[in-house]
């Protein structure tokens, strides 16, 4: 097992490693709590495309975060967002606590909660780079996504039952306590990282550096639209499952959570194969992840009982999670690492900042035509861009075959 995981014996990324699981089950504990309290309070599925918006949209303005992950030390980013996300969950605690909250403060606050992230996903993911050898660096790579992605079961697993019985400051204590051990154990890692950027203040040339990369590196660049289309068609449906869960599965709380759960299942053990899986079996992985990213959700459209949607969940979140886990594998082995921290936030705007506008579209939508076809016709759409980019896209008809992105194109 250690042959296959040589990422974990690197002290530093084992510290970095255990504080992003800590820090992804803190936002799904979150994010579940949001969905259930704003759709109990409110009884609309586009107040909850709201609140995912509200969490969200700040990722549009990531790459200004990336900026300053290539500029500040990137373990002291990390070590003050991730206080500053325990902030923000020990005050919706108190607020549930005191039994005050209203729709308006969920919203508020995970718009905070989104900003946050959006300078500290860009820093966690330039500082992984520097924790292990470039040898292990896909390694690391998928075992943090397996931690991202799978934590979504977590947050159901230990939020859920907290919901039905105690109520949403359950869910909420649970974030913060996960919060505070991801503040805990960031704080062990030494190795000191800083990026090419010299001064914030020139942020157009800062952020063209990062995007003159893209542009001159069309290999990235092919990656870079795929995942644009695949955010924003398979994985847009966090603002539909409480009312899909109450209206066509006629289980609100159970229903919603195991849906949510079956999404985390589906991550973990689909990353967690990933992290196992070297060379140009990604290629071919690829191509068949972003297929079944496709498929996946039209199926979950013709789900009417629970076990059908918790199968049709599953499918979903290992497919899902596979496909943006390689394509940020394919991406950090070829970023140089002085504009890594832009590069990487500029993909985080591709994929949150879409999947923003998406939700708060499909959650409006939802309320009107049901979610069954919201699952439906977009999953159909991706599967048909799938597949034109084996017929029409060279650079990613060259990678499914290979199983890298190759070519490392200068800076500026």
């Amino acid at each position: 097992m250690a042959a296959r995981l040589p990422a974990l014996r690197h002290r530093d990324f084992r510290a970095l490693w255990i504080g992003s699981a800590c820090s992804s089950i803190s936002l799904w504990t979150l994010l579940l709590g949001n969905a259930w309290i704003v759709y109990k309070l409110s009884d609309s599925s586009l107040w909850v495309g709201v609140s995912t918006f509200a969490s969200m949209s700040p990722y549009l303005v990531a790459p200004l975060g990336g900026m300053v992950a290539d500029r500040a030390e990137r373990r002291i980013l990390v070590r003050v967002t991730r206080l500053a996300t325990f902030g923000v969950t020990i005050t919706l605690t108190l607020l549930a606590l005191a039994n005050v909250i209203e729709v308006w403060m969920v919203v508020s606050l995970a718009f905070v909660q989104g900003i946050i992230r959006s300078v500290e996903i860009p820093s966690d993911q330039a500082l992984l780079a520097n924790v292990v050898p470039i040898s292990d660096l896909g390694n690391a790579v998928a075992l943090t996504s397996t931690t991202q992605h799978g934590s979504r079961a977590a947050g159901p697993l230990l939020a859920g039952p907290l919901l039905a019985t105690i109520g949403v400051e359950g869910a909420y204590g649970i974030s913060a306590l996960f919060a505070l051990l991801a503040f805990a154990s960031v704080r062990r890692v030494s190795v000191s990282s800083r990026g090419g950027v010299t001064r914030l203040r020139d942020v157009g040339e800062n952020m063209r550096e990062g995007m003159v990369y893209i542009g001159r590196t069309p290999e990235v660049a092919a990656i870079f639209i795929l995942v644009f289309a695949h955010c924003s068609l398979t994985m847009s449906f966090d603002a539909m499952l409480p009312g899909f869960a109450e209206t066509r599965l006629h289980s609100p709380s159970g229903g919603f959570t195991i849906m949510t759960f079956g999404v985390g299942v589906g991550a973990l053990v689909g990353t967690f194969v990933l992290a196992m899986t070297t060379g140009a079996r990604r290629g071919p992985l690829l191509l068949g992840t972003a297929l079944a990213s496709g498929i996946s959700p039209m199926l979950m459209a013709g789900s009417h009982h629970v076990p059908h949607a918790a199968v049709g969940a599953i499918l979903m979140g290992s497919s899902q999670a596979m496909f943006m886990a390689l394509s940020a594998v394919l991406l950090q082995e070829v970023v140089p690492d002085h504009i890594r921290g832009r590069v990487m936030s500029l993909y985080l705007m591709s994929a949150g900042g879409v999947m923003a506008f998406m939700n708060l579209g499909f959650g409006a939508m939802a309320d009107r035509t049901g979610a069954p076809i919201l699952f439906f016709l977009p999953g159909a759409a991706f599967v048909v861009i799938t597949l034109a980019s084996i017929a029409t896209g060279p650079y990613l008809r060259r990678i499914y075959r290979t199983g890298t992105a190759v070519a490392v194109a200068p800076a500026a």
